[in-house]
């Protein structure tokens, strides 16, 4: 029997492995690159594929993510080359494709229509960091319908309240961000201590449901470390990879190397 998107993000999420979730921007540098970028990474390691929505204020991102949103829309509405892209990184491989999109963005199209736009075009979620909280049952509705999991960010700044209202709305995973109040691209210390704890708050609320984390993980060492101390069933590098991507001529096959050497390192911090 032929398995949906949600069913292959599932089964992605329940290996006993750490998954490694890959992002990058619908349509940077061009359509074609980030089509080809995105198969490269499934080919190297990556369980998950997160594709940004691109966007003209995308606040949760630092300069390098930013500057990617900014290429792609100079190339094209942020709607065609989002669809766009998961429908051709979707034919092309079985690798459960994540939108990331802000709020803005599904309030322009509607809820219904975003999520059933997503779902026929192959996705098997989208991740919206800013849901107003107000909107979260009406979101995650209007995904259920579309038949896509409807995964929010936990804010480390939620009140016990808030985050427990977060987390059982959850659906396919919740994304816990490494580094509290920090936006992606950040490269400091992490506290691991604190991440553990943060995420045992989040398994209070979410018991049976994955746990992905991101912001932050600048390195695979990084990214082996948090997986051999935090119980996460993830981890989602970003800027990383879109620095790669504007690295040269042989970015793609440079970016597909970074991508097997985070996938080794999550192999071996979840080993340890």
């Amino acid at each position: 029997m032929t398995r949906t998107a949600p069913d292959r993000l599932a089964a992605a999420l329940s290996h006993p492995q750490p998954a490694l979730g890959a992002f990058s921007v619908a349509g940077y540098p061009d359509l074609r690159s980030s089509v080809d970028a995105f198969v490269a990474f499934a080919e190297s390691g990556a369980a998950m594929l997160e594709v940004g929505w691109p966007v003209a204020d995308p606040w949760l991102d630092g300069p390098a993510i930013a500057a990617a949103h900014s290429c792609a829309l100079r190339a094209g509405d942020g709607i065609r080359v989002t669809l766009e892209t998961v429908r051709r990184v979707s034919a092309r491989c079985d690798t459960p494709v994540v939108v990331m999109s802000y709020w803005s963005t599904i309030q322009s199209l509607g809820l219904q229509r975003m999520a059933d736009e997503l779902a026929a075009s192959g996705a098997a979620g989208c991740l919206v960091p800013d849901v107003p909280p107000e909107r979260v049952e009406a979101w995650v509705a209007a995904a259920a319908e579309a038949g896509i999991s409807a995964p929010p960010l936990a804010n480390r700044d939620a009140s016990y309240a808030e985050l427990g209202d977060i987390c059982r709305a959850a659906a396919g995973f919740v994304y816990a961000p490494a580094a509290a109040g920090q936006q992606t691209g950040y490269s400091a210390e992490i506290d691991l201590d604190g991440l553990a704890a943060f995420v045992q708050s989040v398994r209070q609320f979410a018991p049976s449901t994955p746990i992905l984390t991101g912001i932050g993980v600048s390195t695979p060492e990084l990214a082996s470390a948090i997986v051999g101390r935090v119980d996460v069933s993830g981890v989602v590098i970003g800027s990383p990879l879109v620095r790669s991507l504007r690295s040269g001529a042989d970015s793609l096959h440079q970016t597909a190397a970074l991508v097997e050497e985070f996938a080794a390192a999550l192999a071996a911090g979840g080993a340890a």
